[in-house]
């Protein structure tokens, strides 16, 4: 699992001093006996998950995406965040509320701060999967306020149920479809299976006009987008 060195919590609360060469690897423990005030499990968690902004998307490494342009997962959320911000509540999506698609785009990908981005060709189960997600997100949340919501709305997203699920599940792929095209536009060729992959999830429709202009860089398609 390749991540950019350092990790968020462990710069902040290493015990060591940071020009230490021979201090071993932190264990980010608390900084104080027992159990952390509210402002620091806020801090803790809040650094816990910016280990997505140096977890990059494994799959565009696979393809041959060089670490230097490739996406981390934290790019990921975001983007799918906005697009959420951009649909939700609007036509045709009207039944999916704004606010609540939108945290849990937020949400959605916090299990893998421990867990990793795990794909498809990893060899692990969908439920080994869910089971290092959840363990990664409860690690993570351990101590926050609201923890509850956060780990709702993530599994609400996994189940797929709701409306804000059901779509965020779409803007997901969406946000792969359209990183691949933008990297096809770049010269990476590798990244048919990743436009595949979203259309099928992606269907047809608003979205799929939206991935199909992407794929026809940025002009409606001929063909509907449908090659």
């Amino acid at each position: 699992m390749k991540r950019k060195s350092g990790f968020p919590q462990d710069l902040l609360f290493c015990a060591a001093p940071a020009n230490d060469a021979s201090a071993e690897a932190p264990t980010a423990g608390p900084a104080s006996p027992g159990h952390p005030s509210s402002e620091e499990a806020i801090l803790r968690a809040y650094l816990r998950i910016l280990g997505l902004k140096r977890l990059f998307r494994q799959g565009w490494l696979k393809r041959g995406v060089p670490e230097s342009v490739c996406e981390s997962v934290a790019d990921h959320s975001f983007g799918t965040a906005i697009l959420a911000l951009l649909v939700a509540g609007r036509p045709p999506f009207q039944d999916a509320d704004p606010g609540k698609t939108c945290r849990m785009a937020l949400a959605h990908e916090l299990g893998e701060v421990y867990a990793g981005d795990i794909t498809p060709v990893d060899g692990i189960s969908k439920e080994e999967k869910y089971r290092m997600e959840r363990e990664s997100l409860l690690r993570v949340l351990e101590g926050a306020p609201g923890c509850e919501e956060i780990l709702a709305l993530w599994e609400e997203f996994e189940e797929g149920a709701g409306p804000e699920a059901r779509l965020l599940r779409r803007l997901d792929r969406l946000e792969m479809g359209i990183q691949a095209a933008v990297y096809r536009a770049e010269g990476f060729d590798r990244m048919g299976e990743f436009l595949e992959s979203a259309r099928k999830a992606v269907g047809e429709g608003y979205l799929g006009e939206v991935l199909a202009r992407a794929v026809a860089g940025g002009r409606r398609p001929a063909d509907g987008g449908r090659k």
